[in-house]
């Protein structure tokens, strides 16, 4: 009976010191209660305890986490253009009068304008009618940075009466951006 009472309070001094160890130990984070020559685990530290009728040893050993933290990969986000944005303007020509009159000839002006500026650029742009390159491009005399756009009679007498779309595009450089200007006109 003497000797069953001994190995009680062994077994409850190896659980009291179990259970005084977890509480101050800073690695585990739930100790269990262990009998004779087994161990115990939590999710970050195990302890294995070994009881003898003159001694209790208690050893911890670091276990590795399992679960790890993975952060998104970051997206680029778009950068802004260094280009400088444009649009196109018709000039007063084109403005006061965007009609054709079949077997006559016209011509039109059209401004390529860079966002923020006064100045217009000296720069040939294609002019279509319903998606299909028409007429000349050229830039008007004396440098006054305005496109002209004309067509010939004969040209002119080629468009069907009605609607078209007129499109005007400026395809871009290493300092500008591209824009396009379009606008319904009438031949009549």
């Amino acid at each position: 009976m003497r000797k069953s009472r001994l190995s009680l309070l062994v077994v409850a001094t190896v659980i009291s010191t179990i259970l005084v160890a977890g509480c101050t130990s800073p690695t585990q984070t739930s100790p269990q209660v262990a009998s004779t020559n087994t161990s115990t685990s939590s999710t970050t530290a195990s302890t294995t305890t070994t009881a003898s009728s003159s001694a209790v040893k208690t050893v911890p050993s670091v276990t590795p986490s399992t679960s790890a933290s993975v952060s998104p990969t970051p997206t680029a986000s778009p950068q802004p253009s260094a280009k400088i944005a444009t649009s196109i303007e018709g000039t007063q020509s084109f403005n006061s009068n965007p009609t054709i009159t079949r077997n006559s000839p016209v011509s039109w002006g059209f401004e390529v304008v860079p966002t923020g500026s006064a100045q217009l650029l000296s720069v040939p742009v294609p002019v279509k009618i319903d998606n299909k390159a028409i007429g000349q491009v050229t830039l008007v005399s004396g440098g006054t940075e305005t496109v002209a756009f004309s067509l010939t009679s004969a040209q002119t007498n080629s468009l069907a009466a009605g609607q078209h779309t007129l499109a005007v595009s400026f395809s871009g450089d290493g300092t500008y951006q591209p824009s396009v200007f379009t606008q319904q006109i009438t031949v009549t």
